[in-house]
């Protein structure tokens, strides 16, 4: 299926690793030109990327106000921005009653605030475009509420109403811009395959014998019973970039191995 991104500007925030890498590849495959982002390494991330189309870096991070703008800059040297992936984030397991307000601020600012920077500055030129894509890599904890990471999961569902919001600012527009976000679950990126490989040890366990149990005893509503493969959320978001997609708007799109068992 050719999915229309030949020549399509794209960026992708915290895409030096993991998901955000993984779509900056599918991206580069479909033919867009892509710009990755990291607080360091966006510029040897893009070479190693080149191997697959046009990409580019810029470092930088997105949770501090001044270099977000500086940020925006240098993305607007390149040309119009068609396609933007929020996909910044941080997440860190902590009890709800230790979580400081320290805390509280530090991952608004990261997971929230960088999409709310990014996003104002491009949807009201993307408005004005024929054809504008904003997706926002959120995460099936932002409907679940996860017991383990309440902070993150507030910052996750705060994705979701963003994109919803957003949205509906685009009716009437007449034109090709949508805005929707994407809730992965359990991923195997490349953290996740260091945590799998030094808790099986611990344990005693083959790796396979490890995600086994983990699914049956900490995920058992999962259908997927495995961990996510990057490439495929990867997938998911290229398609939703596409022109293809045009008439999916404002949506929640999971894609988190059947976690979450309702239907709307």
């Amino acid at each position: 299926m050719d999915l229309q991104l030949n020549g399509r500007l794209a960026f992708i925030s915290g895409s030096t690793k993991g998901i955000g890498r993984a779509i900056a590849i599918s991206l580069l495959q479909e033919g867009a030109r892509v710009i990755v982002n990291g607080r360091a390494g966006s510029a040897e991330t893009a070479v190693e990327l080149t191997q697959y189309g046009d990409a580019v870096g810029i470092d930088g991070d997105l949770s501090d106000p001044a270099d977000a703008e500086r940020i925006c800059a240098e993305i607007d040297k390149h040309g119009a921005l068609e396609i933007l992936v929020n996909n910044m984030g941080i997440f860190n397991p902590k009890p709800f009653a230790e979580i400081t307000d320290d805390e509280w601020h530090q991952f608004l600012n990261a997971n929230v605030m960088s999409s709310v920077r990014l996003s104002r500055h491009y949807f009201p030129k993307m408005l004005e475009q024929d054809f504008a894509r904003i997706i926002n890599i959120s995460s099936e904890a932002g409907m679940r509420g996860l017991e383990s990471m309440v902070h993150y999961s507030v910052t996750k569902g705060a994705q979701l109403v963003l994109g919803r919001g957003l949205a509906n600012l685009t009716q009437g527009s007449g034109r090709d811009v949508t805005v929707n976000s994407v809730l992965p679950g359990p991923t195997l990126t490349d953290g996740v395959k260091n945590w799998l490989r030094e808790s099986a040890q611990v344990q005693g366990k083959t790796e396979e014998e490890f995600v086994r149990d983990f699914f049956k005893e900490t995920e058992p509503d999962s259908l997927l019973q495995r961990f996510i493969k990057p490439e495929e959320i990867a997938a998911v978001v290229a398609f939703i970039a596409s022109p293809l997609s045009a008439a999916i708007n404002g949506s929640s799109i999971k894609a988190e191995g059947g976690l979450i068992k309702n239907i709307a």
